[in-house]
């Protein structure tokens, strides 16, 4: 996950290189004569104040982004736009040159990108909540870390951990954190990693916790390790591959 992809604003001649969310192979670029820019009512207002400066502007923009691949999809972006100074060199006399940029910050694509790629066999109500989560990540961090911790509940529900027990001739549910910790054996290895998601999940429920473009990028690249530990076929095969040539100390019998 290359996190400067979205992490970082962009400038309207330099498209970030999304990947397409529809074919996971090609690379998204500006649709010619779609960008479209528009300053905020705040911001016009602003302009009356003695002191105001151009860094004070404030922009909304839509723009719509194509496929480089044959797979031809389009994707609507909409976001926010705002005037920074940047350093462009020095002028004849050495003194540094600055110039004002417009930089924009997605705010939510349709389709949404996939900010990281799950392994075939994942669960499908566990990509379901993923997906929820794509959807939210750059205009709701808090709300998309808490679709993460959703999608490992449903995890540990496939993978066979119980959500009830009774108390009382009544079912109440199972803390999170205590079905993490009932994993069986098997997955002892993956418990510090689901329990850490847990907290991030916990912290985007919570008005008072800022939880940040970053703090879900983390939990994204802890879950992908999970996923990949329980469903990727290739390192499934080359562990087996491997326990055969161990056991016999040289190659595999054909």
């Amino acid at each position: 996950m290359d996190r400067k992809l979205y992490r970082l604003p962009f400038q309207e001649e330099y498209i970030p290189q999304w990947i397409c969310p529809t074919c996971n192979k090609g690379v998204l670029q500006l649709k010619k004569d779609t960008f479209l820019k528009s300053e905020t009512s705040d911001s016009k207002l602003g302009r009356s104040h003695p002191e105001w400066e151009p860094e004070w502007l404030q922009y909304t923009f839509s723009c719509q982004l194509e496929c480089s691949l044959p797979c031809e999809e389009t994707i609507i972006c909409i976001g926010t736009g705002t005037v920074e100074e940047g350093f462009s060199g020095y002028d004849e006399d050495g003194f540094p040159d600055f110039v004002l940029t417009d930089f924009y910050r997605p705010k939510y694509f349709q389709p949404s990108l996939k900010i990281f790629s799950y392994p075939k066999g994942t669960f499908s109500n566990v990509k379901d909540e993923l997906n929820h989560s794509f959807e939210l990540f750059f205009c709701s961090p808090p709300s998309a870390a808490n679709h993460v911790r959703i999608a490992i509940e449903n995890l540990l529900t496939n993978l066979g951990v119980k959500r009830f027990r009774i108390n009382n001739n009544k079912r109440a549910p199972i803390f999170l954190h205590n079905r993490i910790e009932s994993l069986p054996r098997k997955y002892q290895d993956l418990k510090d990693i689901l329990l850490a998601i847990k907290w991030l999940g916990n912290a985007g429920s919570h008005e008072r916790t800022t939880i940040t473009i970053d703090d879900v990028m983390d939990a994204y690249e802890m879950l992908a390790v999970v996923l990949e530990d329980l469903f990727d076929n290739k390192k499934k095969i080359a562990t087996k591959k491997a326990k055969e040539i161990n056991k016999r100390k040289g190659p595999r019998k054909k």
